[in-house]
């Protein structure tokens, strides 16, 4: 579920994005917008011990500008939870570490349509840079088992503030794609596959006995836009 901070952030950028790019009665042919979702097909994390379940899902505004020679500008605010699960077991302890994040990235893309510009339905390649913006990390810890020197039963959870796990924040990548984009009536449906390759690591922990996990920087999402 999103957090609270994550709803006010969305809310925040939806507005911003509403009120730059909204439509203007002298560039409603000019200009569309709306709201792109999909889902991650590659894991939010790496490492020895990184759970792989953070899939979830990824939404925000998006408005686009046409260009002349079937050219296009693109820009979106796309927000998704991020974060991981590492699990080490020690002396009958079972340490269960949790950490989660919001996520926010704003692709700037050129995109090139293929085929006439009259055609319902036409095929699309996209490529741009991307900054990502992490904010409200947190972790907990679950230590749980027998000890096995103190024979001793422990069932504890501690929460920390996880903020000290950014690496690189802001972090920035280059992202391609290709799509299609099908017109119904004044609504445009898009969807497309998208890679970003990540230069830096938003998200790291190392740990001490072995364990680390970090912000994959190999990133693709099938994505679907509905633009007026």
């Amino acid at each position: 579920m999103m957090s609270r901070e994550g709803i006010t952030n969305y809310l925040i950028a939806a507005a911003t994005f509403l009120a730059l790019f909204g439509p203007h009665p002298a560039a409603g042919q000019l200009l569309s917008f709306g709201v792109k979702g999909g889902v991650p097909l590659t894991d939010a994390t790496e490492g020895n011990f990184s759970s792989p379940a953070m899939k979830r899902y990824v939404v925000g505004p998006t408005a686009e500008l046409k260009l002349p020679f079937s050219f296009a500008f693109e820009a979106d605010a796309l927000y998704r939870r991020t974060g991981y699960d590492l699990t080490v077991s020690n002396f009958g302890l079972t340490s269960v570490t949790q950490v989660r994040a919001n996520s926010w990235e704003f692709p700037l893309l050129v995109k090139h349509y293929m085929g006439p510009s009259l055609l319902p339905l036409r095929l699309y390649l996209s490529g741009g840079y991307v900054v990502r913006k992490t904010s409200g990390v947190d972790g907990s810890v679950h230590t749980f088992g027998t000890d096995s020197v103190s024979g001793q039963v422990i069932d504890t959870t501690v929460h920390y503030d996880g903020s000290n796990l950014r690496q690189d924040d802001p972090t920035h990548g280059l992202a391609v794609g290709g799509g299609a984009r099908l017109h119904l009536g004044p609504l445009h449906i898009s969807p497309e596959i998208r890679y970003t390759r990540w230069t830096g690591i938003g998200l790291n922990d190392q740990q001490s006995h072995g364990v680390s996990a970090q912000s994959t920087q190999n990133q693709v999402d099938l994505l679907v836009g509905l633009t007026f």
